[in-house]
């Protein structure tokens, strides 16, 4: 919906109601249905109010601003639309969308059906497996595991870590201070787990890499788990 709104200029009816976020995501969702032809299809939204993140890192995309002006509005019309579709709304409070769809996606892939996660947040990355992808229709890329391999030299179930390491400003995950995409693969590529790293710390070539690790270990711990979707929600 974000996406859709800051994709599309100025759109709206003959009297001033602002459509661009309700005519953007349509063709987006009518592209994914009339492209993939879903046997199953689902919409997950953020309910409102704080998660369970909030509560063990009251910072958490504190830095984030406020919803556009103009796209609030176009919410519950966007909602309506898509149970026009007869497609489920899904929203739970207390945990975000990404935790929803991981907690789907992952129950429905045990079951051996394929699952394509409509996203263009490398968050999502973690939950690929041999039965789950990801898609950006914004930018046609597709990611399995092979493709996450490719781009950044771990496997899925290792993005965590790396995001454990280098954090992530959109969601004001901290990571560690001085650490970077480029050190955090080197890192984890050598120690596979952050928790590895940092029990065997002292192996790591700098000493100056030695240091940070010590003295933000625990931030890093906490940014593993914030940067964890929870694939257990109760559904």
């Amino acid at each position: 919906i974000f996406r859709a709104f800051h994709a599309i200029g100025r759109l709206s009816t003959s009297k001033g109601f602002p459509t661009n976020a309700i005519f953007g995501f349509t063709s987006m969702l009518l592209k994914v249905l009339r492209e993939m032809k879903p046997e199953y299809v689902a919409v997950v939204l953020d309910a409102k109010g704080p998660t369970f993140r909030d509560e063990i890192y009251p910072d958490y995309k504190a830095n984030r601003p406020g919803m556009p002006e103009g796209l609030e509005p176009q919410i519950p019309y966007i909602k309506r639309i898509i149970k026009a579709y007869n497609i489920p709304v899904i929203e739970k409070e207390g945990y975000e969308a990404d935790d929803v769809i991981g907690t789907i996606a992952k129950e429905v892939a045990k079951k051996g059906v394929d699952v394509v996660i409509v996203t263009g947040d490398k968050d999502m990355l973690q939950l690929v497996s041999e039965h789950i992808r990801t898609l950006d229709t914004m930018k046609d890329r597709s990611f399995g595991p092979r493709e996450v391999v490719d781009r950044y030299a771990v496997n899925p179930e290792q993005m965590t870590d790396i995001m454990a390491l280098m954090g992530d400003s959109i969601d004001n995950i901290p990571g560690v201070p001085g650490i970077g995409e480029k050190t955090a693969v080197a890192l984890i590529s050598q120690f596979k787990t952050l928790e590895n790293l940092l029990a065997d710390r002292e192996r790591v070539s700098k000493k100056k890499l030695i240091e940070i690790l010590s003295r933000f270990g625990e931030q890093a711990k906490l940014s593993k788990r914030l940067a964890t979707i929870a694939t257990d929600v109760p559904l």
